[in-house]
């Protein structure tokens, strides 16, 4: 696994950034929120519901590449992202994603999801659609629901971008040139389907696999995750390997 650790010096920069950067937005967000203009900001979503379909819709409209920074991906067997992303992958969009090294311990499937992720200072939650529209949290609502605005301004989309290159070009890839990981497709999406309550048949079913096969699967997630059952192995999955 790669180290993905920039010195002390780069670290308080990327801090730096990230900390005027999510200002500025929260500041845009509540001028948008009241009503003010704010050219090339608006709101995604307010609400899980809601950031979910301006998700899709924006995946929908990427035509090159999909960049994310992350600290933490939690396992969500319900979660769109997945499907996204291999939907993204079949129309050859290219796909970046940062995670901190503590994502690895709350989400133990991370590195068999996507091999292709790194690790490195995810110091801020971000996407970038085609280096050319940003999405970023902003503050909650009155009821505590999350909201994401997505930005096309220069204000916001320029130190975006100069604040991911900083990202990635410090991060390192979460598997080893040689590495395998540590679970198959077939065994994540068998842990997927397991966490939503499937049973042994239905997975199969929808796999297009034998009853044996899932089996064995579930014996391989239970076994590497070091879970004692199935129900175990679930709870393991929804809250990471220990206290993180």
């Amino acid at each position: 696994m790669g180290d993905g650790r920039p010195g002390e010096a780069e670290l308080f920069d990327l801090l730096r950034r990230a900390t005027q950067l999510t200002a500025d937005v929260n500041a845009l967000a509540l001028d948008h929120l009241q009503g003010r203009t704010t050219d090339g900001f608006r709101l995604l979503g307010a609400g899980l519901e809601q950031t979910d379909a301006g998700f899709i819709a924006l995946e929908a409209s990427c035509t090159r590449q999909l960049a994310s920074v992350m600290p933490v991906l939690p396992f969500d067997p319900w979660g769109p992202g997945p499907t996204l992303d291999e939907r993204s992958r079949r129309r050859g969009i290219e796909i970046l994603s940062v995670y901190s090294r503590r994502s690895l311990t709350v989400n133990p499937l991370l590195s068999s999801m996507d091999p292709s992720v790194r690790i490195g200072h995810a110091v801020i939650t971000m996407w970038v659609v085609d280096r050319a529209r940003v999405v970023l949290p902003g503050p909650l609502t009155a009821d505590g629901a999350p909201t994401l605005f997505t930005a096309v301004n220069p204000s916001v989309l320029e130190p975006s971008l100069e604040l991911w290159d900083l990202i990635f070009a410090s991060s390192a890839p979460v598997l080893a040139e040689d590495e395998q990981a540590p679970f198959t497709p077939r065994q994540v999406r068998v842990a997927i389907l397991m966490a939503r309550g499937a049973k042994d048949a239905s997975m199969a079913r929808e796999l297009g696999v034998s009853v044996r096969t899932v089996v064995s699967d579930v014996a391989q997630l239970v076994s590497k995750l070091g879970a004692t059952s199935r129900v175990d192995a679930v709870l393991a999955l929804r809250r990471g390997r220990g206290r993180v």
